[in-house]
């Protein structure tokens, strides 16, 4: 179920991107938060304050990011390795990542279950709760495409959301 939301001004439209809870885990130190599966994204990247919350510890590196219009940005950043869980524990890995700050600005993830009933084709599909907190804390890059392969589709209309059944769990865009 998750999913992170963005308006233009003046259009009422919500665009939904792929987004799911997952728990991460160092030791005896587990969260739950929010990640972007980002298809665009070529690395994983994870907010420096989750990455203190569990006391990870990482080696510092220079990341060069590249953007639209092929502007690039360089930053500092600690690559940290951190178990990886989706909510149901069928999925425990290791994974790497780099730090950053607001790694998806302010964009928040959707509460699914709070929507499904608008559209026939959603209403069976088990989206998992988010937290009112929405905060987006994790972008998985396609260095773990594995996870963001789809297992089963529900489409409903044109212009209508489709769900998606990943390894993590339902997503909706």
């Amino acid at each position: 179920n998750v999913t992170m939301t963005a308006t233009e001004p003046g259009n009422n439209n919500v665009i939904a991107l792929r987004t799911v809870p997952v728990i991460l885990r160092n030791g005896f130190k587990s969260i739950k938060i929010n990640a972007l599966l980002d298809d665009g994204s070529t690395k994983t990247y994870i907010n420096s304050d989750v990455v203190a919350e569990l006391g990870l510890l990482g080696s510092s590196r220079h990341v060069t990011v590249s953007m639209l219009n092929g502007h690039r940005a360089g930053f500092q950043t600690q690559a940290v390795e951190v178990e990886l869980q989706s909510l149901n524990r069928v999925i425990k890995m290791k994974i790497n990542a780099f730090t950053t700050n607001k790694v998806t600005g302010d964009m928040k993830a959707v509460d699914w279950k709070r929507f499904q009933m608008k559209w026939p084709h959603l209403r069976n599909i088990k989206f998992p709760y988010i937290e009112p907190r929405a905060k987006i804390d994790m972008l998985i890059g396609l260095d773990y495409a594995d996870l963001h392969f789809s297992r089963q589709e529900v489409r409903g209309k044109k212009g209508e959301p489709t769900a998606r059944l990943t390894p993590l769990g339902w997503t909706c865009v």
